[in-house]
């Protein structure tokens, strides 16, 4: 498929139409944008009229305009019956983006502060903040929140749902085409309505994406601009809580979807330790927010500096030497051992590979020099 072939364009007020759902959503946000433009210039040109006709003349008295019946019948009638249709539109469309067909892929989605996990059929879950699904095919979400509450929100695909602690919430979607295959340094690399996916600008091989976006924006410090990103600002916190959604072909989802291994990134490839320097680009892209690597600044969560072959001493009054086992633990299940002072912070299990530990591990106990 060419980069170019057949992508959606968009228009002056909305991005492109990435799913099926965003061409009804659009047709009824221009019906309201068209039908309050028309009526705000009848207004301005009743009152135009009105300031000429009434206007004060020397000789002509002011006369009450008296009453009439039919014309206060219209203009209660009148917008009635507009806004009963346009409801009737909005239902229509709103019911449409809430039911599933019967057939759709199923996928959860897991949010947590501050990045998406996406489970697939069989338990395969893609690297964090990535999701990959299949092109004509209906794909439903069911999502959940570890924490806060969150809302997952794709602007190209005109849909948006809350994602509330305690509860599932669920919205659908089908992407008529794929997504093309650009690689790419910066957003201008790509076509209109996608931006340039990964991680971090750093990153070797990235490729154009369509934006998935934390709706939840509270007054973060770090904004959503991309420029955030080259200062290790995304994904570390609502405002930067994003993610890269590609749109593959069917045969390429399902034969087979899996994956074996999770590859070293380019920068780091030949490096000196190839295990740290991937830890450190881990620790930058998902940790940094709440664990500090100086050993003195102080932040939600422990320090890493110092954390090697330490003993822990945890809230139940147990203890632990910090090794490769009480790491990989604390970061798949960190709530089973809350290290004494931290008992108010509540860390999410990531999902990492377990080449991904490895480095994280290395990473740690460079630290100290090891």
């Amino acid at each position: 498929m060419n980069p170019t072939d057949e992508l959606p364009e968009g228009t002056l007020q909305l991005p492109p139409q990435w799913s099926t759902l965003a061409p009804e959503v659009d047709r009824a946000y221009y019906l309201i944008f068209w039908i309050s433009v028309a009526v705000a210039l009848a207004i301005f040109v009743a009152m135009a009229v009105f300031l000429w006709r009434y206007r004060k003349r020397p000789g002509v008295r002011a006369k009450p305009t008296g009453h009439s019946t039919w014309l206060e019948i219209t203009w209660t009638f009148a917008p009635l019956m507009l806004l009963v249709y346009l409801f009737h539109e909005g239902f229509t469309g709103y019911a449409a983006g809430r039911v599933a067909p019967e057939d759709a892929l199923t996928i959860r989605v897991r949010a947590m502060q501050w990045n998406w996990e996406f489970e697939h059929t069989g338990g395969v879950i893609d690297d964090l903040n990535l999701l990959r699904v299949p092109a004509r095919t209906p794909v439903r979400l069911v999502m959940s929140s570890s924490d806060v509450l969150h809302s997952f929100f794709v602007p190209a695909f005109r849909v948006k749902r809350d994602v509330v602690p305690g509860m599932y919430s669920t919205l659908w979607f089908e992407v008529p085409r794929e997504t093309p295959v650009v690689e790419c340094e910066r957003d201008g690399d790509c076509p209109e309505g996608l931006w340039c996916g990964g991680i971090g600008p750093g990153d070797a091989h990235r490729t154009c994406a369509i934006p998935i976006f934390c709706a939840e924006y509270c007054g973060a410090p770090v904004g959503i601009s991309r420029s955030a990103f080259s200062e290790g600002g995304r994904n570390t916190n609502h405002a930067t809580m994003m993610g890269d959604l590609r749109v593959i072909s069917p045969e390429e989802y399902w034969n087979p979807f899996s994956h074996p291994t999770t590859p070293v990134p380019g920068e780091c490839e030949g490096a000196e330790s190839e295990d740290v320097c991937w830890g450190e680009q881990l620790h930058g892209q998902y940790c940094v927010a709440c664990h500090s690597v100086d050993g003195v600044t102080s932040r939600p969560a422990p320090n890493w500096a110092g954390l090697w072959r330490r003993e822990r001493s945890f809230v139940d009054g147990t203890t632990a030497v910090a090794d490769e086992n009480y790491i990989r633990q604390s970061i798949l299940q960190p709530q089973s051992q809350v290290v004494a002072g931290y008992a108010s912070v509540n860390m999410p299990p990531f999902r990492f590979s377990d080449r991904q530990l490895d480095a994280i591990i290395a990473y740690i106990r460079s630290l100290d020099g090891e």
